[in-house]
């Protein structure tokens, strides 16, 4: 059977997408070098692309009406401001499903900004408390998403800086294939 999915997504909510900020970089990208991690894989403007892990999260998004999956860290840089902060420091913007060998992608118009510019989920009484976002999927209504894209419309699009940064420390990790 088929699964249908709703593209592009039909409403202005979100979906936060916890991944692991690599320690070595100012900027919020993936952990390439100690954890070898290929998503988000921006470079292709998506998620889940390479690997398909939380499956059912990607495709929950994929169903739903909401438009932005949120990408989410804490930075993990020793000498920065940031440290251990969870930030939204980007998002993917649902515009197309990709079927692979191993499940389904999201891909679409991808944004990332810096760990200064970001917006800190901290700020939003809504998430106070405890933060255990790696294993669970937090939806956004409409309030929280617009105050999140707030926040990031407003700020320079770093995606080809983080892009070239994840190539420079990719060298210094190991991956068994590349990703195509």
């Amino acid at each position: 059977m088929e699964e249908k999915f709703i593209i592009p997504g039909t409403q202005e909510t979100g979906q936060l997408h916890f991944f692991y900020h690599c320690p070595e970089s100012d900027l919020p990208i993936r952990d390439v070098v100690h954890r070898k991690k290929s998503e988000p894989h921006i470079e292709k403007n998506a998620e889940n692309y390479c690997v398909g892990c939380y499956q059912n999260l990607i495709r929950k998004f994929l169903r739903s009406p909401s438009r932005y999956l949120f990408l989410v860290t804490t930075c993990r840089k020793k000498d920065s401001e940031h440290r251990g902060k969870y930030f939204v420091v980007g998002y993917i913007l649902k515009e197309n499903s990709l079927r692979r060998e191993y499940g389904w992608a999201v891909q679409g118009s991808t944004k990332m900004v810096s760990f200064h510019a970001a917006f800190c989920l901290h700020d939003l009484t809504a998430f106070s408390g405890v933060f255990n976002f790696r294993h669970m999927r937090k939806d956004l209504g409409p309030e929280e998403t617009k105050a999140i894209l707030k926040r990031l419309k407003s700020a320079p699009n770093i995606l080809p800086k983080c892009i070239r940064e994840i190539g420079r420390l990719g060298k210094l990790g190991w991956r068994k294939k590349p990703c195509k």
